[in-house]
């Protein structure tokens, strides 16, 4: 028992030795997906996409200018002036998403001494940010409205939020790094370092010290796992450093430490079961693949294509960590963490059973 204690601990520093040796090789996914998100934040720097939104002011009320400052007060807005016919034809050159017409009797007032009713005039170009701005651009008129010239409509919204936390690109992004990292680091990576200790005779020679097959696959599997979750802590703290994520570490730990048993025994089965190294890789390569495809965008997929891949374990990942980066707590994955689990001994007793050293 000594001996296989020893013979673990030996190995095991051993393989963490010579992934420290070639930090390349073992890393490279890991520096990709750490530009990723800083490449992320440096494209998300701003306040999102702008419209280019051109104003035809045919009033020069005071009205008029308090809706220009509403309207220059968006962060999201590029507001400029130009006459009608400019304005055209900026819209048609494609020089601008949206143009505003403003008509002449704004801040006018009938005999009652209430403001004439008027109705801005709006044109866009389809496919656009300014279509896609036109509720936000409603919106900034309604205000107005209210604030400005204290006209309340008949039916009116009154909205209030009730959680703080508001979604951005890297609550999508994020899951789909990390189940990106733990598919490369465990999957791909154990069963290409074990297609090429066949490739090398690494296995035959360790065969012949008398270890235990276990004693040699849980060595490996556990300097790969110390490994991993390295690396996925180094992205979850960098995602923490460049955006607000708010994550229950308990949680976030117990489903990552599952899902890189799982798809670790899926990269140790894999190279058990195919004999020949090259091959190994390419199956490896295969089955990863499309599952990094369903975690980076596990959630633009149709409900058609989910119904399916909701139960491979990568989507378990992903599930979870949409779950937690919401701040969700362990009581909201606890089913992901169930199937991972249940996925962790099916495929370690199944690469357990097709392990050879030859």
């Amino acid at each position: 028992m000594n001996a296989e204690l020893r013979a673990y601990r030996s190995l095991t520093a051993a393989n963490l030795k010579m992934y420290l040796r070639n930090p390349i090789a073992s890393s490279s996914l890991f520096l990709v997906l750490i530009a990723i998100l800083v490449l992320t934040k440096f494209l998300l720097n701003g306040q999102g996409p702008h419209t280019r939104l051109v104003v035809v002011n045919a009033s020069g009320s005071a009205q008029a200018a308090a809706l220009m400052k509403e309207l220059r007060a968006v962060p999201s807005f590029d507001v400029s002036e130009a006459s009608p016919a400019d304005a055209r034809t900026l819209l048609d050159q494609g020089k601008s998403d949206v143009e505003l017409a403003i008509p002449d009797d704004l801040g006018q007032a009938d005999g009652t001494g209430r403001l004439v009713p008027v109705r801005l005039a709006v044109t866009y170009r389809a496919g656009t940010a300014g279509e896609a701005s036109l509720p936000l651009l409603k919106g900034v008129v309604e205000t107005y409205d209210e604030r400005v010239l204290g006209e309340i409509p008949t039916v009116s919204v009154t909205a209030s939020a009730v959680h703080t936390r508001i979604g951005g690109a890297i609550d999508f992004l994020l899951p789909g790094l990390v189940a990106f990292n733990i598919l490369g680091s465990a999957l791909m990576l154990a069963a290409g370092t074990f297609a090429n200790y066949k490739a090398t005779g690494v296995l035959r020679r360790l065969k012949a010290t008398g270890m235990r097959s276990s004693v040699f696959v849980l060595a490996h599997s556990t300097s790969s796992f110390l490994l991993g979750m390295l690396q996925t802590a180094g992205i979850l703290i960098v995602a923490g450093l460049l955006f607000t994520v708010q994550l229950d570490v308990l949680s976030l730990f117990l489903l990552l430490a599952l899902g890189y048993l799982v798809f670790l025994a899926m990269g140790l089965a894999i190279s058990g079961w195919i004999r020949d190294p090259q091959r190994a890789t390419a199956v490896a390569q295969t089955v990863a693949f499309p599952m990094i495809f369903i975690a980076l965008f596990s959630a633009a997929l149709p409900s058609n294509i989910t119904s399916v891949t909701r139960f491979l374990p990568v989507s378990y990942i992903t599930d979870g960590m949409e779950h937690l980066g919401e701040g969700a707590r362990l009581g909201a994955i606890e089913l992901d963490l169930i199937w991972l689990a249940g996925w962790a001994v099916a495929l370690l007793v199944a690469a357990g059973r097709v392990f050879r050293w030859d």
